[in-house]
């Protein structure tokens, strides 16, 4: 109804141009120019209509890497507890052993088995792939988040493996404790892994998704 108002005042509009513009050519001129505006204009919203079905087709799409990578990073989480937990483990041992709760063969044993553990844990974390199906952009940065958790492993178990070999040494067992609590800091100093830092991958990978509906911070 309004497409057929608006025609019929064009129309009512050319009407009286044509009748009082004095310039018959100018009227030519305009009436081109309006017919120009009007084809662009048809051919413009013709053009827009397939770009909004693809649109909507890239949505769905998205919502379903969205999907895959949540699922994934589900699962990604409770390994990074894990390692957690590890870490949290091998800095009770020592505080410990700083506090005269364990004597040099006790903490060698506390060591020798979150050592295993550590080396279970490291080992499956070489396991994980990125998931398939989430798009070019989102692997790349979850591939750069499981370069760097694995560097955070492999710190970690090292850390471990060193302070664990450290209480076998004569130089260990022939010191004072204070002078062993020294050993186990320069060990700890040189070889212990700062942090597990993807707060900037992660970030992208909201943005990415466009997760507005999911709070940034159920991911850091």
């Amino acid at each position: 109804m309004t497409e057929i108002f608006l025609a019929a005042a064009m129309i009512v509009s050319l009407i009286i141009l044509y009748k009082y513009l004095p310039n018959r050519k100018i009227f030519i001129y305009f009436c081109m120019s309006l017919v120009m505006v009007f084809a662009i204009a048809g051919f413009l919203t013709r053009s827009q209509q397939p770009q909004q079905t693809m649109n909507q087709t890239q949505r769905l799409e998205i919502m379903n890497r969205q999907k895959i990578f949540i699922d994934w990073y589900t699962e990604y989480q409770k390994d990074i507890e894990q390692l957690d937990r590890n870490w949290q483990s091998f800095h009770n041992i020592i505080e410990n052993f700083k506090s005269d709760e364990t004597n040099d063969e006790t903490i060698f044993e506390r060591l020798s088995n979150l050592e295993s553990e550590v080396r279970i844990e490291q080992v499956h974390i070489y396991t994980l792939k990125v998931p398939s199906g989430i798009g070019e952009e989102c692997s790349a940065l979850t591939e750069e988040i499981l370069k760097k958790t694995r560097q955070y492993a492999d710190a970690q178990a090292q850390t471990i493996s060193l302070c664990k070999s450290l209480t076998e040494t004569e130089k260990f067992l022939n010191s004072s404790r204070q002078e062993q609590i020294h050993q186990f800091q320069d060990i700890i100093i040189r070889e212990a892994p700062a942090g597990l830092f993807t707060a900037n991958e992660i970030s992208e990978i909201l943005r990415y998704f466009k997760l507005s509906a999911i709070k940034s911070d159920e991911f850091l």
